[in-house]
């Protein structure tokens, strides 16, 4: 769907051209010294922003790092839902300590016994997206710390700081680490706490947190060609979120379907067996390994028996394409939800992880006297990971058009199966005109700013609870790549993703604790255009706006407004199911004075 919008009323310039001068090239880099020049004017003026706006229909959807997950009803956006299609990517099956062949000599060779392995337990598991930033560096992450800019900071109120506790193996979000009833700062004795207990930040998650929901995992029977059989198999086979081969009736066995809540908590793993050489210790108390929050449901173990353990050896075990033509994937869904939840999931950590036990030979020291041996019983582990082809089908109820915005007042931006802006700079006539007057003249550019402020309606009663696009990103509709202020910004940041290209930004600035606005500064864009010829000005391309997960993540994919009108759509967009509602060209009478424009401040050097 596609609404355009034409700003009829918009503002034109606020001065007079005195002066036409023919272009000269010392004007076209910025200098310091002559803008610092007294004899030189800095002025302010605004042009006409226009906009249209495009939802799209359908979106290349298959071999996601991050997938969506869940339903919520989105204010102003509509209706989402999200499930997942996932191949598993086999791995070595040989299982036990001797392979199959081996295991069939048991009856002729007292060297070799039949393991008899048997699945015990199976689970899947797909990470949350989560983040650990620390910015004073005093174990406490700066979503609990009272102060992450002080390392004296004391989020418990115990006495004791945060970086004290953390050194010493106490709980700095937590009085008493042991809860024996004696405060840290006065106990002398906090062994029983586990020190290694960690705490993560879950992002990305919409809604309750603590609903319930259905949760259905079963196999599918439609096989996921890697090669496209409809181009003699030449090229990758493109799947798309409208490709939910569930709901088409590809169904096969269940593998866990019942009610299920999320857990946000580390997930501690302990060692499956007690090493009997120690004996004042239980190892099966002591934590092996520690994972991060994540869903992690158990899976029916007799489907993976019969598939995959009872046929060690089988070629269907030979090969990961034999693999994927015998067991084809699964499907991953949310039926039922108590209330609103939506979430992004991490693929690239998703696997389903099969602990089985077997019989093994022990020798007992004594490897050449078969009558001295035993048989005991081992636990041992495997994973399948969730790669190859991966599906997110993501759709949103449709939005009738008298349901939608007036985008003249207010831009509904929102990442997912969402929506994109294309803003385009002197583009009617009465702006073109006022382009080649400001053109016309001896000026520098010395600032240009697009400033999207966001309707106050959409976050009136605003709490951190609440989740909004926290960054947008504007780029050249026509070659879908960068503008260059994008490719000029080399500010980094490996720990915060929302610290890269702070110049050009487009991320979003709060204001007494509430959402207010998104800028872009496109100064060389706009230097450029002003600088063309009136050949050159026919370039002037229009500027998508999207919402973005992370500014670096530009790559695109295939995507669509109908059945026909065929675009690309930033990848970063497709990942951050978030939105926001920005303030148009023409907003309320109240809202006038934030409306969108551009804005430029430049040195006049005929004054």
């Amino acid at each position: 769907m596609k609404i355009n919008y034409s700003a009829t009323n918009a503002l034109f310039l606020g001065f007079t051209i005195l002066f036409i001068v023919g272009c000269n090239p010392d004007y076209n880099t910025i200098g310091a010294d002559l803008i610092s020049t007294d004899q030189f004017d800095t002025n302010r003026s605004t042009f006409p922003v226009y906009v249209e706006l495009d939802t799209l229909t359908d979106i290349q959807s298959d071999r996601l790092s991050l997938v969506h997950f869940g339903t919520f009803d989105f204010p102003q956006f509509g209706r989402s839902s999200a499930n997942i299609t996932t191949q598993l990517n086999p791995g070595p099956f040989n299982f036990g300590a001797l392979s199959q062949d081996n295991e069939a000599l048991a009856a002729e060779d007292n060297a070799y016994i039949d393991e008899e392995e048997q699945i015990v337990e199976v689970l899947l598991e797909i990470p949350f997206l989560v983040n650990r930033n620390d910015a004073d560096r005093d174990g406490v992450i700066d979503a609990f710390d009272v102060d992450s800019s002080s390392t004296e900071s004391d989020s418990d109120g115990d006495g004791l700081s945060d970086l004290t506790e953390s050194t010493q193996g106490t709980d700095p979000l937590n009085q008493d680490s042991d809860n024996d009833g004696i405060l840290d700062s006065e106990d002398d004795d906090n062994s029983t706490y586990d020190s290694g207990t960690v705490r993560y930040q879950v992002d990305s998650i919409i809604g309750n947190k603590n609903a319930t929901f259905n949760l259905k995992i079963s196999e599918i029977t439609y096989f996921l060609s890697t090669l496209d059989p409809n181009n003699n198999f030449e090229s990758s086979t493109r799947f798309y979120s409208s490709q939910d081969f569930y709901s088409q009736g590809f169904q096969g066995a269940v593998l866990h379907d019942a009610s299920y809540s999320l857990n946000l908590d580390e997930i501690k793993k302990y060692y499956a067996e007690d090493d009997p050489e120690t004996e004042d210790v239980d190892e099966t108390t002591q934590v092996e390994s520690r994972l991060s929050p994540r869903i992690q449901v158990p899976l029916d173990p007799s489907f993976f028996q019969e598939k995959i353990l009872d046929l060690e050896g089988n070629e269907v075990l030979t090969t990961a394409s034999n693999f994927n033509d015998f067991i084809k994937g699964i499907n991953i869904r949310m039926e039922n939800p108590s209330d609103d939840l939506y979430m992004m999931l991490n693929m690239q950590g998703a696997l389903i992880r099969i602990k089985y036990t077997h019989k093994q030979y022990n020798d007992n020291g004594t490897p050449d006297d078969y009558n001295d041996f035993s048989i005991d019983q081992k636990v041992r582990e495997f994973t399948l990971s969730m790669g190859g082809i991966n599906i997110n089908h993501v759709s949103n109820e449709p939005l009738q058009s008298s349901e939608l915005l007036n985008i003249a007042e207010t831009i509904p931006l929102k990442g997912g199966m969402g929506t994109r802006a294309i803003i385009k700079l002197f583009d009617k006539d009465d702006s073109t005109q006022l382009l080649e007057d400001f053109r016309s003249n001896e000026l520098l550019i010395n600032e240009a700013n697009l400033i999207f402020y966001i309707d106050p309606s959409f976050v009136e009663n605003w709490t951190t609870e609440d989740r909004i696009a926290e960054r947008l990103y504007l780029y050249n509709i026509d070659t879908n790549a960068p503008l260059i202020d994008y490719f000029n910004d080399q500010s980094t940041s490996v720990e915060d993703a929302l610290l890269n290209k702070t110049t050009y930004s487009g991320v979003l600035v709060y204001k007494d604790g509430i959402p207010d606005h998104y800028k872009f500064g496109i100064t060389s864009h706009v230097s450029n255009l002003i600088r063309s010829d009136n050949e050159t000005l026919s370039n002037n391309v229009g500027l998508g706006l999207v919402v973005i997960s992370n500014v670096n993540e530009i790559s695109n994919r295939k995507a669509f407004l109908s059945m026909t009108e065929e675009i690309q759509y930033p990848n970063g967009a497709f990942y951050n199911p978030f939105g926001t509602v920005l303030i148009g060209a023409e907003p309320r009478e109240e809202l006038f004075d934030k409306r969108l424009k551009l804005e430029l401040i430049y040195t006049d050097f005929q004054n």
